[in-house]
Protein backbone atom coordinates (compact mmCIF):
# COMPACT_ATOMS: atom_id res chain seq x y z
CA UNK A 1 0.00 0.00 0.00
CA UNK A 2 1.44 3.83 -0.79
CA UNK A 3 1.58 5.98 1.17
CA UNK A 4 -1.19 8.86 2.38
CA UNK A 5 -0.06 12.31 1.13
CA UNK A 6 -2.10 15.40 1.69
CA UNK A 7 -2.15 18.35 -0.73
CA UNK A 8 -3.60 21.58 1.35
CA UNK A 9 -2.63 25.53 0.95
CA UNK A 10 -1.82 27.96 3.76
CA UNK A 11 -3.76 30.91 4.17
CA UNK A 12 -2.94 34.31 5.56
CA UNK A 13 -3.97 35.27 9.44
CA UNK A 14 -3.55 38.06 11.71
CA UNK A 15 -1.73 37.05 14.95
CA UNK A 16 -2.88 38.25 17.62
CA UNK A 17 -2.47 37.82 21.55
CA UNK A 18 1.01 36.17 20.11
CA UNK A 19 -0.74 33.40 18.12
CA UNK A 20 -2.95 32.87 15.86
CA UNK A 21 -7.07 31.83 16.10
CA UNK A 22 -7.46 28.63 16.14
CA UNK A 23 -10.66 26.57 15.15
CA UNK A 24 -12.42 23.37 16.55
CA UNK A 25 -12.31 21.10 13.42
CA UNK A 26 -14.84 18.00 13.12
CA UNK A 27 -14.04 14.82 11.16
CA UNK A 28 -16.53 11.55 11.38
CA UNK A 29 -17.51 12.52 15.14
CA UNK A 30 -13.67 13.23 15.90
CA UNK A 31 -12.99 16.76 16.41
CA UNK A 32 -9.41 18.53 16.75
CA UNK A 33 -8.51 22.19 17.45
CA UNK A 34 -5.50 24.07 16.23
CA UNK A 35 -4.57 26.81 13.77
CA UNK A 36 -4.88 25.34 10.28
CA UNK A 37 -7.15 22.40 8.82
CA UNK A 38 -4.36 20.03 7.28
CA UNK A 39 -2.57 19.70 11.03
CA UNK A 40 -6.08 18.29 11.99
CA UNK A 41 -6.39 16.54 8.59
CA UNK A 42 -3.16 14.89 9.20
CA UNK A 43 -4.80 13.28 12.45
CA UNK A 44 -7.38 12.26 10.83
CA UNK A 45 -6.46 10.83 7.99
CA UNK A 46 -3.15 9.56 9.32
CA UNK A 47 -1.42 11.34 6.78
CA UNK A 48 1.88 10.15 6.09
CA UNK A 49 2.99 12.97 3.78
CA UNK A 50 2.30 16.76 3.54
CA UNK A 51 2.43 18.69 0.42
CA UNK A 52 1.87 22.43 1.53
CA UNK A 53 0.97 25.44 -0.93
CA UNK A 54 1.32 29.04 -0.11
CA UNK A 55 2.52 32.64 -0.95
CA UNK A 56 5.14 34.61 1.00
CA UNK A 57 2.40 35.92 3.12
CA UNK A 58 0.68 32.82 4.26
CA UNK A 59 1.29 31.85 8.30
CA UNK A 60 4.54 29.91 7.70
CA UNK A 61 5.63 30.89 11.25
CA UNK A 62 2.26 29.13 12.38
CA UNK A 63 3.00 26.14 10.52
CA UNK A 64 6.62 25.83 12.16
CA UNK A 65 4.93 26.43 15.60
CA UNK A 66 2.30 23.90 14.75
CA UNK A 67 4.42 20.94 13.96
CA UNK A 68 6.25 21.35 16.82
CA UNK A 69 8.70 23.76 16.52
CA UNK A 70 9.83 25.40 19.55
CA UNK A 71 12.76 28.02 18.63
CA UNK A 72 11.19 31.19 19.25
CA UNK A 73 13.73 32.90 16.91
CA UNK A 74 13.07 30.90 14.07
CA UNK A 75 9.32 31.04 14.63
CA UNK A 76 10.01 35.33 14.90
CA UNK A 77 12.40 35.32 12.01
CA UNK A 78 9.64 33.57 9.70
CA UNK A 79 7.19 36.08 11.18
CA UNK A 80 9.23 39.19 10.62
CA UNK A 81 9.72 37.82 6.35
CA UNK A 82 6.33 37.14 6.30
CA UNK A 83 5.57 40.41 7.43
CA UNK A 84 7.89 42.26 5.28
CA UNK A 85 6.84 40.26 2.23
CA UNK A 86 10.48 39.10 1.74
CA UNK A 87 10.37 34.91 2.35
CA UNK A 88 11.57 32.49 0.09
CA UNK A 89 11.13 29.14 -0.78
CA UNK A 90 14.84 28.55 0.81
CA UNK A 91 13.12 29.71 3.94
CA UNK A 92 11.04 26.97 4.50
CA UNK A 93 13.45 24.33 4.86
CA UNK A 94 13.43 24.94 8.06
CA UNK A 95 9.77 23.88 8.35
CA UNK A 96 10.00 20.96 6.01
CA UNK A 97 11.93 19.54 8.41
CA UNK A 98 9.72 19.91 11.35
CA UNK A 99 6.81 18.37 9.09
CA UNK A 100 9.28 15.23 8.72
CA UNK A 101 9.12 12.52 6.71
CA UNK A 102 8.82 13.60 2.77
CA UNK A 103 6.31 16.45 3.38
CA UNK A 104 7.68 19.68 1.84
CA UNK A 105 6.84 23.11 1.42
CA UNK A 106 5.91 25.08 -2.27
CA UNK A 107 6.11 28.89 -2.06
CA UNK A 108 3.45 30.05 -5.45
CA UNK A 109 2.84 34.07 -6.31
CA UNK A 110 -0.62 35.40 -6.08
CA UNK A 111 -2.16 34.18 -9.29
CA UNK A 112 -2.87 37.95 -10.13
CA UNK A 113 -2.32 37.91 -13.77
CA UNK A 114 -1.85 34.75 -16.16
CA UNK A 115 2.24 34.68 -16.00
CA UNK A 116 1.79 34.14 -12.44
CA UNK A 117 -1.20 31.85 -12.63
CA UNK A 118 1.48 29.64 -15.01
CA UNK A 119 4.06 30.02 -12.91
CA UNK A 120 1.91 28.36 -9.84
CA UNK A 121 0.44 25.69 -11.83
CA UNK A 122 4.26 24.75 -12.59
CA UNK A 123 4.50 24.66 -8.49
CA UNK A 124 1.64 22.02 -9.11
CA UNK A 125 3.32 19.67 -11.34
CA UNK A 126 6.15 19.76 -9.61
CA UNK A 127 4.44 18.17 -6.66
CA UNK A 128 3.17 15.28 -9.00
CA UNK A 129 6.75 14.24 -9.08
CA UNK A 130 6.80 13.65 -5.41
CA UNK A 131 3.67 11.50 -5.88
CA UNK A 132 4.33 7.86 -6.27
CA UNK A 133 1.76 4.62 -7.89
CA UNK A 134 0.14 3.64 -5.48
CA UNK A 135 0.27 6.31 -3.00
CA UNK A 136 -3.54 7.61 -1.87
CA UNK A 137 -4.22 11.78 -2.36
CA UNK A 138 -5.90 13.49 -0.06
CA UNK A 139 -7.19 17.51 -1.48
CA UNK A 140 -7.53 20.33 0.97
CA UNK A 141 -9.04 23.07 -0.57
CA UNK A 142 -10.22 25.04 2.22
CA UNK A 143 -7.72 28.07 2.08
CA UNK A 144 -5.91 30.37 0.54
CA UNK A 145 -6.93 31.20 -3.15
CA UNK A 146 -10.10 29.71 -5.05
CA UNK A 147 -7.82 29.26 -8.16
CA UNK A 148 -5.61 26.47 -5.99
CA UNK A 149 -8.72 24.36 -5.82
CA UNK A 150 -8.92 24.65 -9.68
CA UNK A 151 -5.66 23.71 -9.38
CA UNK A 152 -5.66 20.79 -7.30
CA UNK A 153 -8.25 19.50 -10.07
CA UNK A 154 -6.04 19.93 -12.85
CA UNK A 155 -2.85 19.06 -11.61
CA UNK A 156 -4.72 15.46 -10.80
CA UNK A 157 -5.68 14.88 -14.52
CA UNK A 158 -2.54 15.94 -15.82
CA UNK A 159 -0.98 13.29 -13.59
CA UNK A 160 -3.72 10.58 -14.82
CA UNK A 161 -3.68 12.11 -18.28
CA UNK A 162 -0.15 13.40 -19.25
CA UNK A 163 2.70 11.66 -16.48
CA UNK A 164 0.62 8.70 -16.34
CA UNK A 165 0.84 8.36 -12.73
CA UNK A 166 -1.12 5.29 -10.99
CA UNK A 167 -2.24 6.97 -8.12
CA UNK A 168 -5.44 7.09 -6.26
CA UNK A 169 -7.83 10.13 -4.72
CA UNK A 170 -8.90 9.42 -1.27
CA UNK A 171 -11.05 12.49 -0.47
CA UNK A 172 -11.18 16.46 -1.51
CA UNK A 173 -11.87 18.29 1.71
CA UNK A 174 -13.48 21.50 2.64
CA UNK A 175 -13.74 22.98 6.14
CA UNK A 176 -16.89 24.82 6.63
CA UNK A 177 -15.50 27.71 8.69
CA UNK A 178 -18.87 29.59 7.62
CA UNK A 179 -21.39 27.17 9.52
CA UNK A 180 -19.15 26.93 12.52
CA UNK A 181 -21.54 29.24 14.80
CA UNK A 182 -24.65 27.32 14.06
CA UNK A 183 -22.58 23.95 15.08
CA UNK A 184 -21.56 24.78 18.88
CA UNK A 185 -18.45 26.35 17.39
CA UNK A 186 -17.47 23.30 15.22
CA UNK A 187 -16.23 23.79 11.85
CA UNK A 188 -17.01 20.72 10.33
CA UNK A 189 -14.81 19.08 7.27
CA UNK A 190 -17.06 17.82 4.07
CA UNK A 191 -16.03 15.36 1.41
CA UNK A 192 -16.49 17.34 -1.83
CA UNK A 193 -15.08 14.20 -3.22
CA UNK A 194 -18.43 13.19 -5.31
CA UNK A 195 -17.80 16.18 -7.75
CA UNK A 196 -14.93 14.68 -8.44
CA UNK A 197 -16.13 11.11 -9.40
CA UNK A 198 -19.08 12.78 -11.18
CA UNK A 199 -16.27 14.55 -13.49
CA UNK A 200 -14.98 11.13 -13.89
CA UNK A 201 -18.19 9.55 -14.96
CA UNK A 202 -18.71 12.70 -17.52
CA UNK A 203 -15.27 12.05 -18.88
CA UNK A 204 -16.55 8.39 -19.31
CA UNK A 205 -19.70 8.93 -21.05
CA UNK A 206 -18.07 11.08 -23.01
CA UNK A 207 -15.49 8.78 -24.40
CA UNK A 208 -18.33 6.34 -24.99
CA UNK A 209 -20.46 8.36 -26.66
CA UNK A 210 -18.29 10.88 -28.89
CA UNK A 211 -15.48 8.73 -29.55
CA UNK A 212 -17.05 4.82 -29.16
CA UNK A 213 -14.20 4.17 -26.04
CA UNK A 214 -15.79 2.20 -23.38
CA UNK A 215 -12.99 1.35 -21.17
CA UNK A 216 -12.90 3.98 -18.73
CA UNK A 217 -16.91 3.24 -18.12
CA UNK A 218 -15.91 -0.40 -17.71
CA UNK A 219 -13.18 1.01 -15.21
CA UNK A 220 -15.75 3.32 -13.15
CA UNK A 221 -18.07 0.07 -12.99
CA UNK A 222 -15.31 -2.50 -11.36
CA UNK A 223 -15.64 0.04 -8.76
CA UNK A 224 -18.92 -0.10 -7.77
CA UNK A 225 -19.05 -2.36 -4.63
CA UNK A 226 -22.58 -2.79 -5.64
CA UNK A 227 -22.66 -4.65 -8.83
CA UNK A 228 -21.54 -8.21 -8.93
CA UNK A 229 -18.83 -9.66 -10.56
CA UNK A 230 -20.92 -11.31 -13.41
CA UNK A 231 -22.78 -7.85 -13.74
CA UNK A 232 -19.18 -6.41 -13.98
CA UNK A 233 -17.53 -8.82 -16.53
CA UNK A 234 -20.19 -7.87 -18.73
CA UNK A 235 -19.08 -4.48 -19.33
CA UNK A 236 -15.74 -5.26 -19.40
CA UNK A 237 -16.29 -8.35 -21.96
CA UNK A 238 -18.46 -4.84 -24.05
CA UNK A 239 -15.16 -3.06 -23.69
CA UNK A 240 -13.27 -5.31 -25.35
CA UNK A 241 -15.57 -6.99 -27.88
CA UNK A 242 -16.49 -3.19 -29.04
CA UNK A 243 -12.34 -2.08 -29.73
CA UNK A 244 -12.52 -5.15 -31.94
CA UNK A 245 -15.62 -4.98 -33.57
CA UNK A 246 -16.89 -8.29 -32.13
CA UNK A 247 -20.17 -8.11 -33.61
CA UNK A 248 -21.49 -11.40 -32.84
CA UNK A 249 -19.96 -10.93 -29.02
CA UNK A 250 -21.34 -7.32 -29.22
CA UNK A 251 -25.03 -8.75 -29.73
CA UNK A 252 -24.35 -11.37 -27.06
CA UNK A 253 -23.57 -8.42 -24.68
CA UNK A 254 -27.04 -6.21 -25.71
CA UNK A 255 -28.70 -9.87 -24.54
CA UNK A 256 -27.34 -9.70 -21.52
CA UNK A 257 -26.59 -5.86 -20.74
CA UNK A 258 -30.72 -6.19 -21.11
CA UNK A 259 -30.56 -7.83 -17.74
CA UNK A 260 -28.60 -5.41 -15.81
CA UNK A 261 -30.46 -2.23 -16.92
CA UNK A 262 -32.98 -2.31 -13.97
CA UNK A 263 -30.34 -2.42 -11.26
CA UNK A 264 -28.52 1.00 -13.04
CA UNK A 265 -32.16 2.25 -13.23
CA UNK A 266 -32.20 1.86 -9.40
CA UNK A 267 -29.00 1.92 -8.34
CA UNK A 268 -27.65 3.27 -4.38
CA UNK A 269 -24.94 5.77 -6.81
CA UNK A 270 -26.56 8.87 -7.68
CA UNK A 271 -24.34 9.16 -10.19
CA UNK A 272 -25.01 6.00 -12.01
CA UNK A 273 -28.48 7.23 -12.05
CA UNK A 274 -27.64 10.17 -13.80
CA UNK A 275 -25.30 8.62 -16.55
CA UNK A 276 -27.59 5.30 -16.88
CA UNK A 277 -30.37 7.12 -19.43
CA UNK A 278 -26.96 7.06 -21.91
CA UNK A 279 -26.41 3.61 -21.63
CA UNK A 280 -29.44 2.23 -21.47
CA UNK A 281 -30.35 4.66 -24.61
CA UNK A 282 -27.44 2.21 -26.46
CA UNK A 283 -28.47 -0.95 -25.29
CA UNK A 284 -31.94 -0.19 -26.72
CA UNK A 285 -30.83 1.54 -29.59
CA UNK A 286 -28.87 -2.48 -30.49
CA UNK A 287 -31.43 -4.52 -29.54
CA UNK A 288 -32.14 -5.48 -33.14
CA UNK A 289 -32.57 -9.42 -33.87
CA UNK A 290 -32.00 -9.21 -37.21
CA UNK A 291 -28.10 -9.74 -37.61
CA UNK A 292 -28.18 -7.23 -40.26
CA UNK A 293 -29.74 -5.04 -38.72
CA UNK A 294 -27.71 -4.78 -36.01
CA UNK A 295 -24.66 -4.53 -37.71
CA UNK A 296 -25.96 -1.84 -39.43
CA UNK A 297 -26.75 -0.26 -36.68
CA UNK A 298 -23.16 -0.68 -35.59
CA UNK A 299 -22.09 1.08 -38.07
CA UNK A 300 -23.77 3.91 -37.94
CA UNK A 301 -22.91 4.06 -34.01
CA UNK A 302 -18.94 3.76 -35.44
CA UNK A 303 -19.31 6.68 -37.95
CA UNK A 304 -21.15 9.37 -35.03
CA UNK A 305 -18.40 8.35 -33.03
CA UNK A 306 -15.97 9.06 -35.71
CA UNK A 307 -14.53 5.81 -36.28
CA UNK A 308 -14.78 5.65 -39.53
CA UNK A 309 -11.58 2.35 -40.24
CA UNK A 310 -14.89 0.40 -38.09
CA UNK A 311 -17.59 2.04 -40.24
CA UNK A 312 -16.64 1.07 -43.00
CA UNK A 313 -15.81 -2.69 -41.61
CA UNK A 314 -18.51 -3.31 -39.90
CA UNK A 315 -20.93 -1.85 -42.93
CA UNK A 316 -19.27 -4.33 -45.27
CA UNK A 317 -19.81 -7.35 -42.92
CA UNK A 318 -23.81 -5.83 -43.35
CA UNK A 319 -23.91 -6.21 -46.31
CA UNK A 320 -22.41 -9.56 -46.92
CA UNK A 321 -25.31 -10.67 -43.71
CA UNK A 322 -27.95 -8.79 -45.64
CA UNK A 323 -27.16 -10.82 -49.03
CA UNK A 324 -26.90 -14.34 -46.70
CA UNK A 325 -30.73 -13.46 -45.44
CA UNK A 326 -32.00 -12.35 -48.50
CA UNK A 327 -31.21 -15.90 -50.35
CA UNK A 328 -31.59 -17.51 -46.84
CA UNK A 329 -28.21 -19.18 -46.60
CA UNK A 330 -26.25 -19.15 -42.97
CA UNK A 331 -24.83 -16.26 -42.52
CA UNK A 332 -22.41 -17.36 -40.15
CA UNK A 333 -20.94 -20.20 -41.95
CA UNK A 334 -17.78 -18.97 -44.37
CA UNK A 335 -18.49 -20.31 -47.76
CA UNK A 336 -21.81 -18.91 -47.67
CA UNK A 337 -20.44 -15.39 -46.67
CA UNK A 338 -18.14 -16.24 -49.49
CA UNK A 339 -20.55 -16.45 -52.35
CA UNK A 340 -22.66 -13.82 -50.57
CA UNK A 341 -19.48 -11.73 -51.58
CA UNK A 342 -19.32 -12.93 -54.94
CA UNK A 343 -22.77 -12.28 -55.62
CA UNK A 344 -22.67 -8.89 -54.30
CA UNK A 345 -19.75 -7.93 -56.17
CA UNK A 346 -21.27 -8.85 -59.44
CA UNK A 347 -24.57 -7.60 -59.05
CA UNK A 348 -22.96 -4.15 -58.14
CA UNK A 349 -25.06 -3.83 -55.19
CA UNK A 350 -24.46 0.08 -54.37
CA UNK A 351 -22.31 0.76 -52.36
CA UNK A 352 -20.65 -2.92 -52.18
CA UNK A 353 -17.74 -2.53 -54.21
CA UNK A 354 -16.51 0.70 -53.29
CA UNK A 355 -16.83 0.49 -49.99
CA UNK A 356 -14.76 -3.57 -49.92
CA UNK A 357 -12.19 -1.11 -51.79
CA UNK A 358 -11.82 1.27 -49.42
CA UNK A 359 -11.88 -1.23 -46.43
CA UNK A 360 -9.66 -3.42 -48.22
CA UNK A 361 -6.77 -0.61 -48.27
CA UNK A 362 -7.81 0.57 -44.74
CA UNK A 363 -7.16 -2.86 -43.43
CA UNK A 364 -4.14 -3.69 -45.89
CA UNK A 365 -2.11 -0.30 -45.59
CA UNK A 366 -2.08 -0.81 -49.32
CA UNK A 367 -1.36 2.45 -51.91
CA UNK A 368 -4.32 2.90 -53.91
CA UNK A 369 -6.04 5.40 -55.85
CA UNK A 370 -8.76 4.94 -53.44
CA UNK A 371 -6.89 6.44 -50.21
CA UNK A 372 -8.34 9.61 -50.49
CA UNK A 373 -8.94 10.04 -46.40
CA UNK A 374 -10.72 13.26 -46.47
CA UNK A 375 -13.11 12.45 -49.42
CA UNK A 376 -13.52 8.57 -47.82
CA UNK A 377 -14.92 10.46 -45.25
CA UNK A 378 -17.01 12.93 -46.97
CA UNK A 379 -18.38 9.97 -48.77
CA UNK A 380 -19.30 7.71 -45.88
CA UNK A 381 -22.46 9.41 -44.74
CA UNK A 382 -23.63 8.72 -48.40
CA UNK A 383 -22.63 4.85 -48.89
CA UNK A 384 -24.72 4.35 -45.15
CA UNK A 385 -27.81 5.95 -46.64
CA UNK A 386 -27.06 3.67 -49.98
CA UNK A 387 -26.41 0.83 -47.70
CA UNK A 388 -29.81 1.33 -45.16
CA UNK A 389 -31.90 0.84 -47.92
CA UNK A 390 -30.44 -2.41 -49.07
CA UNK A 391 -30.52 -3.56 -45.37
CA UNK A 392 -34.32 -2.50 -45.50
CA UNK A 393 -35.17 -4.27 -48.57
CA UNK A 394 -37.32 -7.50 -48.47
Amino acid sequence: MGRKILISSLGTGQKRDGGYRKAKYGFKNKIEETTFISKALEKFLEIDDIFLVGTNGSIWDSCYREFGGKDEDIELELFDKIDKKTLIENDLMIVNQQMGNNSKCFLIDYGLNENELWLNFDKYIQILDYIKDGDIVYLDISHAFRSLALMSFLMVQFGFGVKNKKFTIGGIYYGMLEVAGDNKGVTPIVDLKIFYDLMEWIKAIDAFKNYGHADLLVKLFEKEVDLQHQEKEIFNMFDLNLSLANMSALQKFIENAKRILPILKQHNNPIIKLISPDIIAFVERMDVKQQSKFQFELASWFYENKNYALTYTVLVEAMVTKECEIKNLDSTNKEHREASKNDLWNNKIKPYKKIVGIRNDIAHQRKSDNINTKKNVIDLETYLLEAKKFINSN
